[in-house]
């Protein structure tokens, strides 16, 4: 059923859809039983977008059971810099958490993006002879982020930092200007209140030019407020950041249920070195059971024509 629906996204987007140029960058909430077309239209406008009902409370609850584990084997929290001192962390998350390996990052739609947005196709030649050949998205990073009050907002930025992207100013988008696109799927309702990521829709057709906030640092600047069910996909060139959490809101039983917690995935070009070094994070035995698409997108698929082999073969034979 996934793929028959995969497959009528792609039909879909066979019209090329133009955007109102007179209508404002925003995020929009499109449904998930979209067409791809409607999705892509939006990243394309505004680099981002939020998906209505990309899953359910039940999925997510299992995915925080499956993360619970990880989380509390951890101390006060990250020692990475940018992520505020006290935010616990989950890496390797597609490796400790099915439900969001096979759910949240195998998902279709989000695949069909990758595909979209980052899948590469060229032609070259040998003598007189064309040859196309295709490159295939690759899972950059997946990681849990457990954010706790009293978490300040980060400075805004763009995530495609880490791979030293350049950027043109443009006025519309042109097919092959990202190299990164992510998912994040939220397991608690996300407001700013308690620190919803802000974003600065439109921001991905910007140059490397210091961006100007306004006086108060929020001109353009709105937060990716969601209810859980509800995921964010942005481009790698958005300005982004998390916002701040000052203090419990006083709906939880204790402090510590009102954590902020979300499941971010990354994906990157498949000829872009990875965030996370998969063949290390995922040992072969377990990457044997994963799902086809997931499988590929740590990289045991060869890029077309000749990245990533193990004796001059695709690498897949290594999971027969």
């Amino acid at each position: 059923m996934g793929e028959f629906i995969s497959q009528a996204r792609k039909l879909a987007w066979s019209s090329d859809k133009s955007s109102d140029p007179a209508e404002p960058p925003s995020v929009k909430r499109i449904s998930r039983s979209a067409p791809l077309s409607d999705f892509i239209e939006a990243l394309e406008k505004d680099g981002c977008v939020i998906i209505k009902d990309f899953t359910d409370v039940a999925t997510l609850k299992q995915s925080m059971d499956e993360v619970k584990p990880w989380l509390e084997k951890q101390d006060t929290g990250a020692k990475v810099g940018a992520l505020q001192g006290k935010t616990r962390t989950v890496t390797k998350l597609i490796g400790r958490s099915e439900t969001v390996r096979e759910k949240f990052f195998a998902d279709p739609l989000y695949q069909d993006l990758c595909e979209h947005f980052l899948g590469l196709e060229t032609t070259h030649w040998y003598g007189p002879d064309p040859l196309t050949t295709k490159s295939d998205p690759l899972l950059s990073i997946s990681i849990t982020f457990d954010i706790p009050p009293g978490t300040p907002a980060q400075g805004l930025h763009r995530d495609d930092k880490n791979h030293h992207a350049r950027h043109s100013k443009a006025k519309s988008y042109e097919k092959g200007r990202d190299l990164l696109l992510g998912l994040f799927v939220p397991a608690c309702n996300t407001m700013k209140a308690n620190g919803a990521t802000r974003i600065v829709p439109g921001s991905h057709l910007w140059g490397d030019e210091m961006p100007d906030f306004g006086p108060d640092g929020n001109e353009g600047v709105t937060d990716a407020e969601m209810q859980m069910g509800e995921a964010f996909i942005m481009l790698g060139s958005l300005y982004h950041g998390g916002g701040a959490y000052d203090k419990t809101l006083g709906t939880g039983e204790d402090a510590a249920t009102e954590r902020r917690t979300v499941h971010a995935m990354f994906s990157c070009t498949g000829v872009h070195r990875q965030e996370e070094i998969s063949f290390l994070s995922y040992p072969i035995e377990d990457v044997k059971t994963y799902s086809k698409i997931v499988q590929e997108r740590l990289g045991w698929k060869q890029s077309e024509p000749n990245l990533g082999w193990v004796d001059l073969k695709s690498p897949e034979f290594m999971l027969a």
